[in-house]
Parts: structure tokens; C-alpha cells; sequence
């Protein structure tokens, strides 16, 4: 059963008017002419409306119905009924009622035609139904209709205000949304999980992960928004919250769009959430407060005081040994702090996390570092990671962490170690330390090729020799005295005093990160 048949049946109407529904009051006496499918007689009558004007279409509105005793198509200058079913057509009427025994014995033919090859419900009125009859008719069912649907809309009202009071207010306040909509309804937090919600209908399998999805890209997005799916079921899904704040999403299933009275119903819902969500945040931002305050006292020395603090709200804390992880200036969205949020609490004793100042810091076993990576990977979030092995060494540690995040060029994970794995001149040349050594060697480019070749020859093979010239004058088969006249021309070339441990120092990492000089 739809909800929309359901809401129906709760307010005890059986409106919308439709063609199938005249048909059936017998004091009326109307008759189909022709064949008329499910979709004619089905299709809702807004209002009927009668005339006999040649071109009643001014006056009409898409799904009226139009009365008529068919003056039009009489006498000199009659309407030709092909054009007048046209035009109707056009309008997109509701279906037309032709009386009989007023003007005409029966319905003209050719207007019976006419409305067969426009699709136009063609319903024969006998003489003695008045056309007011069937027009206070609907207009009676359109009253009790709105009566009906705001008795509907009250009593729903009064039961969310008694949820509302309810020590589980907000899930109280959803299974009472279920209940008056009879259709299943979903809410996700900030980070795009899906509440728990015993007693209410779960979403259903086959758009679990559709609803899922486009729960997260809203929650994305940051701004109040909704959107409706349409396939393979129906769902209405709306956030919850402000701009930039949002606290989550509310799905309702619905195989047609939510009318007026489920709309109101549902911003309602939506309000009450939004209150409920916002004090859940203020809890949600005095714990990541304390967090703060928690690594301050770590980064001080006080260990024990952390851990008695942290230990009081989360359980266990993680102890060394660690990663330790800096987000440097962190901007990511609140879902991503919910999601650690969730994952610190699955796992206490391996995660530990804190904003401080502009930066987001992670403590990780690890084995935790691995669900982390994945938390940050899908939040477009880089950080770096180094090794605590003990509080003392923390600020050390986020030093180091840092560094790597900085040598981060893809969302994830970096660890230093494996930038101090690289050494020294690895790390130079992943910090742009080729594009100094580069410079650094620019003078050489100004000499002949071949005596910048033995300039740079000459320095490879001191540097092979430790900078022991008889060595290396060897390995060049030349006389130590042509080397040292080499080298200290290089080191005139290049403005580098090559006596002193800096100068030979700079050379040597400057031949080691350009790779035109090696």
C-alpha cells in the first residue's frame, strides 16, 4: 500500500474526484461514451466548470472537467466540433460532459469523434442531472477534503508535541512521523551515519545505498538543500540544520511527492530535529574542547592528568608506543570529526584526536592508522605521521608529523620516516632542493663546455677521494697541483670558499641534487 493511499484512508475521504468516482453515483445517471482507460477515469478533477461558448479554454484550467449542452454546435456559424475538442485537448481538460434531451437527443456524432481522436473522456449527461448538481458535488468533496486534511494535520501536530516531551524525543519524534505517513523514514547525523530507530520501518534494501549516498552529498555540499530519488523507489531526503552547520539529513520514503500537509508535517519534524541535533552538538563541541585541553597537558609534561581526564570521557587512552598525526591548517568539514568521533569510540585505547590552534592532531596505534588513512583519503584530507614512543618526545614527534604533511602531495597518510628513510638529500630533493643546486651551479653554465666538464670532473673525483688530493689527482691522471688549481677556480666560479667544511659541503649537495652536474 502507498502512503498516499494510507493517508486517504486515515482521513476518511475518498477524494480526489475522478471520472470513475462520478460514474458511480447513480443519481447523477452518467454514461461513458466510448472506451475510457484507467488513466482517464483515474485522473483527478480539480474543479468542473459549464459553458456552451464556442472557446471555453480562457476559462479553463488543466484538469477541470467541462459541462456543456452543446448550443455551440448548433445553428448558422456552429462550432466545428474537431477544432473545439483541439483546443480543450490542448488546455488539458479533464474530460467533457455532453447533455442530452436539452439541445440535443444524443451526443453528435462527429463531436463523439472528435474527442476519441483527441483522448478526451466524452460523458453523456441526461437531461434531468443539473450541471450544479455535479459541480456542488465536487466542490462539497473538495471541502470535506480540506476539512479532513487539516483535522489530519492538527492531530499530527498535537502527537509530534507529545513525542517531543518524551525522554527519547527525537526517536519518538520520527516513529511518529512513520506512523501518521505509514512509510518507512531515515535520519542521518552530521557525518552521514544512519541513527538507530527501533520500532520504525527500515529503509528498504533496494535503496539503502541510494538514500546512503545522497545522504553524503548533501551533508557535503554544507547548505540546506533536498532532493528526491525516484528510482528504484521513492525518497524525499532533506537536510537538517544551517548553513555551514549542518547537523544531518531526514529521509522519507514517498512514491509520490510529499503534498502540503506531509510537507508541513515533515518541516515540523525537521525543526524539532534540528533542536535535538544542535544540543547534541553542543555536547559534540565541549568534548572536543576537553580534547584540546587534554593534549595541552600532554604536550606539558602532565601525563597522568591527561590520561585521568581522557580516561573519565573516552575510556582507556592510547599510550605510547604511537603515531602521532598533525593536520596542518585543518578545514575539513565537521563529518570528518564526527567520523573520528566514531572510530575513537569503537576503539578505545588505539585513537585519540584534538583540534588545536588550526591544526587537527591524531594519536594512532598501528594498527588504527589504517581505518584513519581511509577517514582522511575520503575526506580529501592529508596528514603526516611520525613515531612517539614516549609523551616526552610528543612535541618532537608532531614536529616531525608536520614536516611530512607538508611533503604530502595526495589525500592520506605520510609517515617522516619514510622521508628520513630517504636521508638528508632525499629530502632535499622532494622539498625543491634541485631547483637551489641548479642555481647554485648556474655560473658554470657561462664557460666552454669542455672546461666546465673538467671543473665538475675534477670536484666528483676530490669528492670520491674524500677531498684527498693525491687520490684523486691519481684517478684523474693529472698532478695534485693541476687538481688544486681546478678546485679553486670551481670555488672562484662559484663564489664558495672550498677550504672550509661549509663550502666543500654546499658543492657536494648541490653535484648530489642536480643531476646534470653528477
Amino acid at each position: 500500500m502507498s502512503y498516499r493511499t494510507l493517508f486517504d484512508r486515515q482521513i476518511g475521504t475518498t477524494i480526489p474526484t475522478t471520472l470513475r468516482s462520478l460514474l458511480a453515483v447513480r443519481a447523477f445517471g452518467l454514461r461513458a461514451v466510448g472506451d475510457l482507460d484507467a488513466d482517464h477515469l483515474d485522473r483527478a478533477i480539480s474543479w468542473v466548470h459549464n459553458s456552451d461558448l464556442p472557446d471555453p479554454t480562457p476559462w479553463l484550467e488543466p484538469g477541470q472537467l467541462l459541462l456543456t449542452d452543446g448550443g455551440q454546435f448548433t445553428g448558422p456559424g456552429s462550432t466545428s466540433p474537431e477544432a473545439y475538442c483541439f483546443r480543450l485537448q490542448q488546455r488539458g481538460v479533464a474530460g467533457l460532459g455532453f447533455a442530452i434531451d436539452v439541445i440535443h437527443a444524443a451526443v453528435p456524432a462527429e463531436l463523439a469523434a472528435a474527442c476519441e481522436r483527441h483522448e478526451i473522456p466524452l460523458i453523456e449527461v441526461p437531461g434531468t442531472t443539473p450541471f450544479i448538481g455535479i459541480i456542488r458535488h465536487v466542490a462539497d468533496a473538495e471541502a470535506a477534503d480540506r476539512s479532513a486534511r487539516l483535522s489530519w494535520t492538527l492531530e499530527s501536530q498535537r502527537a509530534l508535541a507529545r513525542a517531543a516531551v518524551r525522554q527519547d524525543g527525537l526517536r519518538a519524534i520520527l516513529r511518529t512521523l512513520s506512523s501518521r505517513l505509514g512509510t518507512w523514514v531515515a535520519l542521518f547525523d552530521a557525518a552521514g551515519r544512519p541513527l538507530s530507530l527501533p520500532g520504525i520501518a527500515e529503509v528498504p534494501a533496494s535503496v539503502d545505498s541510494a538514500v546512503q549516498e545522497q545522504s553524503r552529498m548533501l551533508l557535503r555540499k554544507s547548505k540546506p538543500a533536498s532532493v528526491r530519488i525516484t528510482e528504484p523507489l521513492a525518497a524525499t531526503l532533506q537536510t537538517i540544520g544551517q548553513s555551514g552547520r549542518l547537523g544531518g539529513v531526514l529521509a522519507v520514503g514517498a512514491d509520490t511527492p510529499l503534498d502540503s500537509a506531509h510537507s508541513d508535517l515533515v518541516e515540523s519534524v525537521i525543526a524539532l530535529a534540528s533542536i535535538a541535533l544542535e544540543q547534541q552538538r553542543a555536547v559534540s563541541d565541549a568534548r572536543l574542547r576537553v580534547r584540546t585541553g587534554v593534549i595541552e597537558l600532554l604536550l606539558a609534561g602532565r601525563t597522568d592528568e591527561a590520561a585521568r581526564s581522557a580516561t573519565a570521557l573516552w575510556g582507556r587512552m592510547p599510550a605510547p608506543p604511537l603515531l602521532a598525526g598533525q593536520v596542518i591548517g585543518f578545514t575539513g568539514s565537521q563529518s570528518l570529526l564526527d567520523e573520528l568521533e566514531l572510530a575513537a569510540t569503537a576503539e578505545p585505547g588505539a585513537l585519540f584526536f584534538a583540534e588545536r590552534s588550526e591544526d587537527l592532531l591524531i594519536l594512532a596505534s598501528r594498527e588504527a592508522l589504517v581505518g584513519v588513512a581511509d577517514l582522511l583519503r575520503k575526506h580529501d584530507t592529508a596528514a603526516g605521521f611520525a613515531d612517539l614512543d614516549r609523551w616526552a618526545g610528543l612535541s618532537r614527534a608532531l614536529d616531525e608529523a608536520a614536516h611530512a604533511a607538508e611533503q604530502a602531495r595526495a589525500p592520506g597518510v605520510v609517515e617522516f620516516s619514510a622521508i628520513a628513510d630517504r636521508g638528508v638529500i632525499g629530502m632535499l630533493r622532494t622539498s625543491g632542493g634541485q631547483l637551489v643546486a641548479r642555481r647554485m651551479l648556474a655560473p658554470l653554465d657561462h664557460l666552454p663546455e669542455d672546461h666546465r666538464e673538467r671543473l665538475l670532473a675534477a670536484a666528483r673525483a676530490w669528492f670520491a677521494a674524500n677531498t684527498a688530493w693525491d687520490p684523486a689527482a691519481r684517478a684523474l691522471d693529472i698532478h695534485r697541483h693541476t687538481l688544486r688549481a681546478r678546485i679553486d677556480e670551481l670555488g672562484d666560479v662559484l663564489n664558495l670558499d672550498l677550504s672550509s667544511f661549509s663550502g666543500r659541503a654546499q658543492l657536494w649537495a648541490a653535484l648530489e641534487l642536480s643531476p646534470a652536474a653528477r
